[in-house]
């Protein structure tokens, strides 16, 4: 295939708006295209890989602080029924007592 028809296919794929079959073309077709179009493709790929792994550990960041938020708040709510039961246990002590 010639650069104006792997060119000319991965537009159609593009405009299609199929970015898996646009990057499997890429992939299966990569030693097809010019020297320097195949590193602007592996460069993108790494690029894409980057940005990727760089909005997973935003994302797990991001998640793990809500973990430890939720467990703040569960902590405060096991604390408040501790204290709740331990008001119950005296005033039973006192109904008890009286």
């Amino acid at each position: 295939m010639s650069t104006t028809e792997l060119y000319n296919k991965l537009m159609e794929l593009v405009d299609a708006g199929d970015e898996q079959a646009a990057k499997d073309f890429l992939i299966e077709h990569i030693k097809e295209f010019p020297e320097d179009v195949r590193n602007k493709i592996i460069f993108e790929f790494f690029e894409d890989a980057v940005d990727q792994q760089i909005e997973n550990s935003t994302n797990k960041a991001e998640i793990q602080k809500q973990g430890l938020e939720a467990l703040k708040e569960i902590g405060k709510a096991e604390d408040s029924l501790k204290d709740e039961k331990k008001a119950a246990d005296v005033r039973a002590k006192l109904e008890m007592a009286g």
